[in-house]
């Protein structure tokens, strides 16, 4: 996830290179489908017991085929924040760890995107672990998981959940601004009835948000069908299904809608169910970690502010959980950028793979 404050900065960090693999997990529903991801492998030799491993969750970049992380490339339009991650993975792929960074349901599979349903983010993370030794035999049993945004809310799910194999053992969580509380933040974007500077990519989340929601919830899709939608917000509908999130928060998409203008005659049904999927998918409601947790959060962030990043961590530390908390002198996207987060991150990730 990404309000855009911050489109004009260069991508995070140097191209990582990496390959497209695919591997079979669990849709929303339950059915078998095949996802893809990208498998970063590194130069050095494997250490006994195979290459410990990161898996990666990247932050949002829409709910169509065409925000893959794994087809994308510089002159993708989306490429700013399907590269957002690179840093931490070069630095981890440089100290030899693997590094494996799936796309998500409905990106880099069929169906509809379940944007922010935990169960189907920690599918995709949890799922791409499983199938580790199909894309290469070297790859050990050892792993983190880890994510920016969106990819945040994949690895602390996907770690408040059983092992993915039996052989497979977590060894931590590092959670870059992980989005918290959203029944707040976008309870009040929807009482905007203007449009406001990075109000395009607002309107562009609520939409993806409301889409999601509704992967889980059969009310809400007959709401979306019927009135719950303004004939404004309905005529951009199939946007969804084929543009990436900058796309989608252009003038000709979403962009030209106030996050205010989205809901219909039923709005306030619609949105009052999606507050509801907010709550159910709600990060710090999460226990049981098994072992320890990083969250590196930024001060300025637009997306989860700082106040309710403060109050995710109090959560996190009432709970018992095993927290190391790092706060950041900049905004949601900042905090991936080099001479922010990452190195001290991988510092920590690779203590952890020890």
């Amino acid at each position: 996830m990404d309000s855009g404050a911050d489109q004009a900065d260069a991508a995070a960090g140097a191209l990582v290179i990496g390959r497209a693999v695919s591997f079979p997990a669990r849709s929303i529903d339950g059915a078998e489908q095949a996802q893809t991801g990208i498998l970063h492998l590194p130069a050095s030799p494997a250490p006994a017991g195979g290459y410990p491993i990161v898996v990666f969750g990247h932050m949002t970049t829409g709910g169509a085929a065409s925000a893959a992380p794994s087809t994308g490339g510089p002159g993708h339009p989306e490429w700013r924040r399907m590269s957002q991650g690179d840093v931490l993975c070069q630095s981890l792929v440089d100290r030899g760890v693997a590094v494996l960074r799936p796309d998500y349901e409905g990106i880099g599979g069929p169906g509809i995107h379940p944007y922010l349903i935990g169960v189907s983010l920690a599918e995709s993370m949890r799922a791409m672990m499983r199938a580790r030794r199909t894309f290469d035999e070297r790859l050990g049993d050892t792993w983190i998981a880890a994510g920016h945004s969106e990819g945040a809310v994949a690895a602390l799910h996907a770690s408040a959940l059983p092992e993915p194999d039996p052989r497979s053992r977590l060894a931590g969580t590092a959670a870059f601004a992980p989005v918290t509380r959203m029944d707040l933040s976008i309870r009040w974007a929807t009482r905007v009835a203007a449009r406001f500077p990075g109000s395009g990519v607002v309107s562009a989340l609520i939409a993806l948000m409301v889409r999601g929601a509704a992967t889980t919830d059969e009310r809400m899709q007959a709401l979306i069908a019927a009135e719950g939608l303004s004939p404004a917000a309905k005529a951009r509908w199939a946007d969804l299904d084929r543009l990436c999130l900058t796309e989608l928060a252009a003038p000709g998409s979403w962009g030209a809608l106030a996050p205010g203008r989205i809901g219909g005659r039923d709005g306030a049904e619609l949105f009052g169910r999606l507050f509801a999927s907010f709550r159910e998918n709600e990060v710090g409601a999460l226990s049981g970690f098994r072992a320890p947790v990083r969250i590196d959060a930024a001060r300025f962030d637009e997306v989860a502010p700082s106040p309710l990043s403060a109050a995710l961590l109090r959560r996190y530390r009432n709970a018992g959980a095993d927290l190391t908390a790092r706060w950041w002198p900049t905004h949601h996207s900042g905090v991936m950028h080099a001479g922010q987060a990452p190195a001290q991150a991988a510092d920590w990730i690779v203590d952890r793979l020890r």
